[in-house]
């Protein structure tokens, strides 16, 4: 993965708030918006991952993140952590739902109370939180970039995985409808539907369900997606990095309430 993006102006004097921000499509966001000019937030549970993304942005010689430890499926530490990050850089301009949980493999008949709520929990009401926490400073200012990381997921039909899929979508219906409500305030909320990421934790956790639910080799799931796709390649995590920047910079300034797969050309819809 890339350690040093180009420097640019892009996002020249912004505040960032990235959820799941310490590893794969987060730590890429961090370390692209960071060099485009943002002072960067990241979100994350573990400090040790938060420390070393802090430290790659400063060695980049951006300007230094601020690592925020929090939970963001608890609706009071969300809380707590949205006030400590407007304490710290007086505001956030660009709010980045990133964080998420894959869940076991089932069908759904034995699929657990337990996994259904808490991969809605981890997944989709954790972005409820979070919004809910940092659109009124938005709102208020007028200004700001929503970004919900949904999923290919949330489009297809995604068999065993129900409650990943039923998450992903309700971000899809929860970006719409923050996009109606925050719109005339001058505030934009967009969405973005990834499809198979390599190098990326949840990738390989994909991969390892993927082999014991029904017996698909890793090799041939990653040969089968390349032959599907109409760029013949597989994404990495600065493919979706790039994406997230064009809908938090300037350059989207008139969308909103729109879902951009990015999946090298995989679907249409």
């Amino acid at each position: 993965m890339e350690n040093v993006w180009p420097k640019g102006t892009r996002l020249k004097n912004q505040v960032a708030l990235i959820t799941g921000g310490s590893r794969g499509i987060g730590r890429a966001m961090a370390l692209c918006f960071a060099a485009e000019g943002a002072r960067v937030v990241i979100i994350a549970r573990d400090a040790g991952h938060l420390r070393v993304v802090e430290k790659e942005i400063a060695d980049n010689g951006n300007a230094p993140a601020l690592g925020i430890v929090c939970d963001v499926a608890d609706s009071a530490a969300v809380r707590k952590m949205a006030a400590e990050a407007e304490r710290v850089c007086g505001r956030i301009d660009i709010l980045v739902n990133n964080a998420g949980y894959f869940p076991a493999l089932h069908p759904i008949h034995e699929m657990s109370d337990e996994e259904w709520e808490y991969t809605l929990r981890a997944n989709l009401t954790s972005a409820f939180y979070v919004s809910r926490a940092v659109l009124p400073g938005m709102i208020e200012r007028r200004h700001g970039s929503v970004i919900m990381i949904s999923s290919s997921a949330a489009k297809l039909a995604y068999g065993l995985g129900t409650p990943y899929s039923a998450a992903k979508a309700g971000m899809l219906g929860l970006m719409r409808a923050l996009a109606g409500e925050a719109g005339p305030h001058g505030v934009r909320v967009n969405a973005l539907c990834p499809g198979l990421v390599q190098s990326t934790e949840m990738f390989h956790k994909v991969n390892n369900e993927l082999e014991r639910a029904v017996g698909l080799k890793p090799a041939d799931r990653l040969a089968a997606t390349k032959e599907s796709s109409l760029l013949r390649k597989l994404l990495e995590p600065e493919d979706v990095a790039r994406a997230a920047l064009f809908l938090a910079s300037a350059d989207s300034a008139a969308i909103t309430g729109q879902t951009m797969n990015v999946d090298a050309g995989i679907r249409w819809d």
